[in-house]
């Protein structure tokens, strides 16, 4: 065996256990991950050389939920690399230890692993894995679209709306369309707060006290902006699903509501894109 690949431990709520390690270890998850055929839903971490793997059941039929059931949220496997797997099972089992599976399996993170029965290992489950061992895009992959979706509301705790995400979802090109007589729309890697993008911004208009004049300022981020009058636009994204994300057009400290989506936002601006400034 190589190194301790990981440490696996059992949650109740992934999203809370998600904000609380990247609290523990200053450091964000880089990584969520549904495994399906295990009824499972993980979360990565790493600090330094090691990793952390946060792990949610799917159901109730799920292996970590019949672990929370008996022992509680907690450490729930150790795992460690090896470089072939099938060779480490065989030897295992032929110093007596107990195998999970006569075969490995595909796990998270395109990874082949197998577990070992704890009671051969001091009450301790252990995981085998073998690290990209099935074909798939390098590690150092940037992520999807979807993949990038997904962080974001986890770390934000935040639910992009249906409509405002189908046009993330869009090519370069195609959001550059929506362009017209210097008004800008974003990316998704130029999405930010109206803090982030604008807190400090002290020119003309000024826009440093948006942050006291914009009720819920957090929560509100920036997808657009028309340069003639150095306005931008913000929805107001909620923590549940909702049939309403409020759009406001700001300039400065003023703001003003202008509509109830990201959807009623571009028919306004497509019909006469004045309707949307302030």
């Amino acid at each position: 065996m190589n190194k301790i690949e990981h440490i696996g431990i059992a949650v109740n709520n992934l999203e809370a256990a998600g904000s609380l390690y990247e609290k523990l270890l200053n450091t964000a998850v880089y990584k969520i991950e549904e495994v399906a055929s295990e009824g499972v839903k993980t979360a990565f971490l790493q600090s330094g050389p090691n990793k952390v793997e946060l792990l949610e059941a799917t159901g109730e039929d799920s292996p970590i939920a019949k672990f929370i059931a008996k022992k509680g949220e907690g450490i729930h496997h150790i795992a460690f690399e090896v470089d072939d797997i099938k060779a480490e099972m065989a030897r295992l089992k032929s110093e007596g230890f107990v195998l999970l599976s006569d075969e490995p399996k595909r796990g998270a993170d395109r990874k082949l692993v197998c577990f070992l029965h704890p009671k051969r290992t001091n009450g301790v489950l252990i995981e085998l894995c073998q690290c990209n061992a099935f074909p798939g895009k390098a590690r150092t992959r940037e992520l999807s679209k979807a993949e990038q979706l997904n962080l974001f509301q986890f770390r934000n705790k935040l639910i992009i709306p249906d409509d405002l995400a189908a046009y993330f979802m869009l090519n370069d090109s195609e959001i550059d369309d929506y362009n017209q007589d210097m008004f800008i729309f974003y990316k998704f890697d130029e999405f930010k707060s109206v803090e982030e993008e604008v807190g400090d911004f002290g020119g003309v208009p000024d826009f440093r006290n948006i942050i006291n004049t914009l009720p819920q300022h957090q929560d509100c981020f920036i997808f657009a902006d028309y340069s003639i009058t150095v306005s931008v636009f913000a929805i107001r994204l909620c923590e549940e699903k909702s049939e309403i994300n409020e759009i406001y057009s700001i300039l400065g400290d003023q703001y003003k509501i202008v509509a109830k989506s990201f959807s009623e936002f571009i028919a306004l601006y497509k019909e006469d894109f004045s309707k949307v400034l302030l």
